[in-house]
């Protein structure tokens, strides 16, 4: 029975180290999971004055995430600016008595334009984490203002009886106005906007692991 002994204590010494071993592996496991846990609150908590900070609004905290609230007109988060031109033509012909031609009207006109491009701050822009991961809920980026700043005529011509009057002028505006809009969205400025967001996320943050998801 003695000589057992030493067999039993070094048993039991074993047993003794593998149980200090999975305690301490435990506490390891503990902390990390605190300190995960803590690094993601510090982080949630941050997201109020993030959100805040890029979209200039009042925020609140509903149900774990931040988001804009909610306010009887719709704001804008403008993050592109540039100029750009476009030019557009009228023509018309007409007669006198349907018989006799009156003369063709022209008018070609260039607009200079200044052009913002970003986000409308609707209800359900928010953030939130999930699994360490920052999501941004933002809508589709969109043009946000088309402003002529000045515009030129390239031609003008008249017929002897058909002249160019200012509903002619008006109507010719208004038409170049949505030309620009057009062409504007085919740019690739939507797309700056965008990168644009999705940087200034990452900056105020302080990580690269941000996720922008569409409503």
């Amino acid at each position: 029975m003695s000589g057992s002994h030493p067999e039993l204590w070094k048993t039991l010494r074993w047993f003794g180290l593998l149980a200090a071993v999975v305690g301490l592996a435990l506490l390891a496991v503990r902390f990390t999971e605190r300190g995960l846990g803590s690094a993601q609150r510090g982080i949630r908590d941050s997201l109020d004055q993030v959100l805040g900070a890029i979209t200039h609004s009042d925020t609140r905290i509903v149900e774990g995430r931040v988001e804009i609230s909610s306010t009887s007109e719709i704001s804008e988060l403008s993050l592109i600016e540039m100029r750009m031109s476009a030019t557009r033509s009228f023509e018309n012909e007409t007669f006198v008595l349907k018989y006799l031609p009156a003369g063709t009207k022209q008018i070609i006109v260039q607009g200079r334009y200044r052009v913002t491009a970003g986000y409308k701050l609707e209800p359900g822009v928010s953030l939130r984490v999930e699994d360490g991961r920052v999501i941004a809920r933002f809508p589709e980026p969109s043009i946000l203002s088309v402003e002529l700043q000045d515009y030129e005529a390239l031609s003008e011509k008249e017929g002897w009886a058909n002249g160019i009057t200012p509903e002619d002028r008006a109507t010719l505006l208004r038409e170049l106005n949505q030309q620009m809009r057009r062409e504007a969205m085919k740019s690739g400025i939507l797309d700056m906007a965008d990168a644009a967001l999705r940087t200034r996320l990452r900056d105020l943050i302080g990580s690269e692991q941000v996720t922008v998801e569409r409503e």
